[in-house]
């Protein structure tokens, strides 16, 4: 088991540089990104006025964020095990409680830490110094691979990374939709598709870390990241992973009760590409496949087995009313009449209400 966990991780990143083309169909217009991280563009394209709302407090970093997905398969001692995990590690403590053999082994995992602990992942382990039992009577040992005062500051800083992000991005009052958008603007906008990212950072470092860090990296790399902010935004999503035929990672998030596949790689700003692409938001298995997507094999690095196949868990996604299609670019969002402004192909300035349906 441990074996599959580590050939799928080290088949992730092989598989990066020859499975992920954005190719979009180059566009010269400018559009306008409006509300979303503070970035503006000028534009022919008329702009559309988005009415702002304040906050009624901060967001705050959450070291216990939870999939209802994954939480399917995997029980809840395994969690609160993973959570002490985590309490241990943000005060560089070198044990912590837990539930059994089997919850240690996941709350310890390097895909576990990597997605739902990203600053721990590669850079702590399940395991003693001192070749005694690693898990014995509800207590687990940790391994620092770095001295404890880096991987604090190391740690630290993550959190005050990720909350500049949501502050920055979104706000408290803003519906799961309106979340899910902001932040997949705020991928497309800010993070660069990089093959070298791998590379460069070795084996004692983690690919999700590292992508926040450097802004930069491929599919499987931003499928984590995507999805790590959509939980710290209270969004249940997952990286999600093919290998057939077409190799590329993206998220599936769950929004307002259904389940979508939303590619935050293939809305990335390419060059010579203008504007954000609105077609990866939100799609369902039908819009997937179409894209040439198959969904036959697919991987969930949280899931104890990885191949969702081998579980009972479900990754449907059925609903197709939100996926904006053919070449559509973001223009503008209005919170108040709840409506996206978008641009097809052709320079046709559209609507799509996202309210009550």
């Amino acid at each position: 088991m441990k074996r599959e966990k580590v050939l799928s991780l080290v088949l992730a990143f092989a598989f990066l540089v020859s499975g992920c083309n954005r190719g979009k169909a180059e566009t010269t217009e400018q559009t306008v990104l409006s509300g979303v991280a503070g970035q503006t563009a000028t534009s022919d394209v008329t702009e559309t006025s988005v009415t702002e709302t304040t906050a009624s407090e901060p967001f705050e970093f959450n070291p216990h964020v939870y999939s209802g997905k994954i939480a399917e398969r995997v029980p809840q001692d395994y969690w609160d095990s993973f959570y002490n995990l985590c309490d241990a590690l943000r005060k560089g403590e070198d044990t912590f409680q837990c539930s059994s053999q089997e919850a240690y082994n996941w709350a310890t995992d390097v895909g576990v830490l990597c997605d739902l602990f990203p600053p721990a992942g590669a850079k702590i382990e399940g395991k003693s110094t001192d070749g005694s039992p690693a898990f014995e009577n509800g207590t687990g040992k940790i391994l620092y691979k770095m001295p404890v005062e880096d991987f604090l500051k190391r740690e630290s800083d993550f959190e005050v990374l990720i909350t500049d992000i949501l502050n920055s991005t979104i706000e408290k009052d803003d519906s799961e939709y309106e979340r899910a958008l902001k932040l997949y603007l705020y991928v497309a906008k800010n993070y660069v598709y990089d093959t070298s990212l791998i590379d460069k950072m070795g084996d004692d470092e983690n690919y999700v870390y590292a992508c926040f860090m450097e802004k930069r990296g491929q599919c499987v790399n931003f499928a984590s990241v995507y999805a790590y902010l959509l939980l710290q935004a209270d969004i249940d999503a997952v990286s999600y992973r093919i290998y057939e035929d077409l190799c590329h990672a993206w998220t599936y998030a769950v929004i307002d009760g259904k389940g979508y596949h939303i590619d935050t790689t293939w809305a990335l700003q390419a060059d010579g590409v203008d504007g954000i692409y609105l077609d990866y938001f939100m799609m369902s298995d039908k819009n997937r496949i179409a894209d040439g997507c198959k969904l036959t094999d697919p991987d969930v690095t949280l899931l104890p087995e990885c191949n969702v196949n081998k579980t009972n868990v479900k990754f449907d996604a059925t609903d197709d009313h939100y996926c904006i299609r053919d070449y559509c670019r973001f223009v503008s969002l209005d919170e108040e009449k709840k409506i996206v402004h978008y641009v097809t192909m052709y320079d046709e300035q559209k609507e799509f209400y996202y309210g009550n349906i």
